[in-house]
């Protein structure tokens, strides 16, 4: 692979390129044939000076000129089919690796290892220099060429070519070497600094109610500090470098005509051959000048490639899943601990319960006792660290997630909508009828809120639903658990922001969900809304520590 340095199992984007080779394939027989183009120059001049200077045939000078100009016509011409090739294989490229790659931050940032959007950019980045930066490589391979036909103008431009294009090659490991690491702990910075700035500017409101903008600021400050100092000691060490090989390319041009000057006045070349050889020797060196060039964008894209590869690897679960029956809503545990991402402890420790399709279960307990933890388990978005926890008797990873999760209807406890209407912010941003929107959102007891707004369920709630207030966005996001009633319904919290009118409805669909044999798991710290629960589940301390009937447990 083009950025590969070790050899592991192949991920979605070594496929990716492996897809896209008919155009690095295509690009290079096109480089072939532009190089070989290449030539038309000198090979004019060398006429020029030779023949047509000293014949002073006109009619020879306008034949060779406009099969030139049709010459470079194509040259060209296949220039820019080259790139669009090369383009035609990005979005190939682009197209194959988004998917798996968008899954893999989700995943990622589900697991708290980070990537988030900085992923999206290493994409770009691989793509744009598999699309643009590649070429100056396409051409390097036919460096040679250029050194033999050079050699056969006179033997001195060829050992002149050879031995400026070693210098030149030395110069490019000297700038690889001075440049790479700076370049890459720059990166890293930046990475951390945007995070950090993202993280602090999400809490806008808290930073200016409670003057804390100036510490965060600071902090920002730091980091950004140690991107920029990074960034100046790779440019400091590249542009040494850089600037040493535009003075050896002077001064090869300088021998070049210096030399050529010497041959032709001492009778053993040509006036053409001389400026002929000035340009088959700068035409030797160029791809490599141009591979120099792009060098920092090779760094920057191998940087990205190695941090994508590592991503997907980690989130690489390797499984495809089988079709699975729609779940009828048995839940059950067995001996199931559940460990928060980035943490060392279990928050929740050998849960084992059996809840059948259609009964209502309530869990209460003080806070912090792992509440959330078992709901996040139940939903699949924290994997146990041991035991299994199951649906309709299938472990949820042997579940497809994309297909499960439209059997699951999940209200958390910080709630987030997304940018968009109210009707795709229901039906999860995928294909809807507007019936099941608008049956959501009356068992929600949103819909006359939902009228009500400028535009109905057309309405634009901005990002994070920022135009609606917390109630609404807390009743929004129930309908959205509750869109086309799935099998298992669970929610954490869910009247922690709510008020008389939407506790009201929050009861009413509950009772409406049981009447239908969904099943319903809630946490809550208030009890008005136990009179729905067939069983509640006392969790302490990271256990469940009773179990049982409503009544039951009531009486206890």
């Amino acid at each position: 692979m083009i950025f590969s340095r070790r050899v592991d199992k192949p991920t979605i984007l070594d496929q990716a390129v492996v897809a896209m080779r008919p155009a690095l394939i295509a690009a290079m027989v096109f480089s072939f044939f532009i190089n070989i183009l290449a030539l038309v120059s000198p090979l004019y001049m060398l006429q020029v000076y030779d023949r047509v200077l000293s014949s002073r045939n006109v009619s020879t000078l306008v034949v060779l000129t406009l099969i030139c100009i049709f010459l470079f016509l194509i040259y060209g011409a296949l220039e820019a089919l080259r790139t669009q090739v090369l383009v035609r294989g990005g979005l190939k490229f682009d197209a194959m690796a988004r998917d798996p790659i968008f899954k893999s931050v989700l995943d990622s940032t589900l697991n708290k290892r980070g990537s988030g959007a900085q992923a999206f950019r290493d994409m770009d980045s691989v793509r744009e220099f598999m699309t643009g930066g590649l070429i100056a490589f396409c051409d390097a391979p036919w460096t040679p060429v250029f050194i033999i036909v050079s050699w056969m103008l006179h033997p001195f431009f060829g050992v002149l070519a050879l031995i400026a294009s070693i210098i030149t090659f030395g110069l490019a490991i000297m700038n690889d070497r001075a440049t790479n690491k700076p370049v890459q702990l720059a990166t890293m910075a930046s990475i951390a600094a945007q995070q950090d700035a993202g993280a602090t500017l999400r809490q806008a409101e808290v930073l200016k109610a409670m003057g804390m903008w100036g510490g965060l600021q600071a902090r920002w400050r730091v980091r950004r500090d140690e991107q920029v100092a990074w960034q100046a000691a790779s440019s400091d060490a590249g542009g040494a470098v850089m600037s040493g090989i535009k003075v050896f390319r002077q001064i090869v041009q300088t021998l070049i005509l210096g030399g050529g000057a010497y041959l032709a006045i001492k009778g053993e070349i040509s006036p053409g051959s001389m400026i002929a050889g000035s340009i088959l020797v700068g035409r030797a060196l160029a791809p490599i000048e141009g591979a120099i060039g792009q060098w920092k964008g090779f760094i920057g894209a191998r940087g990205s490639w190695d941090r994508l590869q590592a991503m997907l690897r980690a989130e690489a679960d390797g499984a495809d899943h089988m079709d699975l029956p729609e779940p009828r809503g048995i839940l059950s545990a067995e001996a199931a601990s559940i460990i928060p991402p980035g943490a060392k402890a279990p928050t929740m420790r050998q849960a084992s319960f059996r809840i059948d399709a259609g009964a209502a279960v309530a869990i209460v307990g003080p806070s912090s006792a792992g509440k959330s933890s078992l709901l996040r388990g139940i939903v699949g978005v924290w994997p146990c660290a041991a035991g299994v926890i199951r649906l309709d008797g299938y472990d949820l990873r042997q579940w497809d997630p994309e297909k499960l999760g439209r059997h699951i209807g999940y209200l958390p406890q910080d709630i987030e909508l997304f940018s968009g209407t109210v009707a795709q912010n229901i039906a999860r941003f995928g294909e809807f009828e507007a019936n099941d929107v608008i049956e959501a959102a009356k068992m929600a007891g949103v819909h006359e809120m939902i009228q009500a707004l400028p535009d109905g369920y057309d309405t634009a709630i901005g990002e994070g639903g920022a135009s609606l207030s917390g109630g609404h966005r807390q009743r929004l996001a129930l309908a959205r658990a509750l869109f086309r009633q799935p099998a298992l319904i669970v929610l954490d919290e869910p009247n922690a922001s709510l008020d008389q009118v939407g506790e009201a409805a929050l009861t009413q669909a509950m009772a409406k969900l049981k009447a239908a044999g969904r099943t319903v798991v809630f946490a809550t710290h208030k009890v008005n809304i136990l009179s729905q629960a067939d069983y509640i589940m006392v969790i302490n301390q990271g256990v469940i520590s009773d179990f049982g009937e409503r009544e039951v447990m009531l009486a206890k």
